[in-house]
């Protein structure tokens, strides 16, 4: 039998979040869709399924294997939003970290991953793919919201 817990990414944050003692809960099935969705229809992000990208040419560009274990120190703070594409898998379902300084932590616990990244309000919104991680509307970039 194939092993599929690595298309389970919430299951994976989940239990990343344990063993470091983070705070997190889950949103999952319509409230998670109905977010989802309108944070889709704010950012018109590029590439939704695949490799994530939002596509602006206004977006702040990072280099993925430069950053990823460090951007969120820099970038965020509060409560964050991360999903994933929404395929069969991952639909609808929405991983809420507490204090979004700690995602990168997070995401050292966990098998590649790409993700979408936003707050409650959809302030702004960041994607994490292999190659770029993409900020819209967060820090020094030119694209507020």
């Amino acid at each position: 039998m194939e092993n599929t817990d690595f298309l389970y990414r919430i299951k994976e944050l989940e239990a990343a979040a344990k063993k470091l003692f983070l705070e997190y809960s889950i949103i999952e099935g319509k409230m998670a869709n109905e977010f989802i969705q309108n944070t889709f229809n704010k950012f018109n992000p590029f590439k939704v399924v695949g490799h994530l990208s939002i596509g602006s040419d206004i977006s702040e560009k990072l280099s993925t294997d430069e950053y990823e274990f460090t951007f969120s120190e820099k970038y965020l703070s509060g409560a964050v939003y991360i999903f994933f594409e929404q395929d069969y898998y991952n639909k609808n379902q929405i991983f809420v970290l507490k204090e979004g300084k700690l995602l990168s932590k997070l995401i050292q616990e966990c098998y590649a991953m790409e993700y979408f990244i936003t707050n409650d309000k959809n302030n702004y919104f960041i994607s994490v793919n292999w190659y770029v991680i993409e900020l819209l509307g967060v820090g020094s970039g030119p694209a507020g919201y």
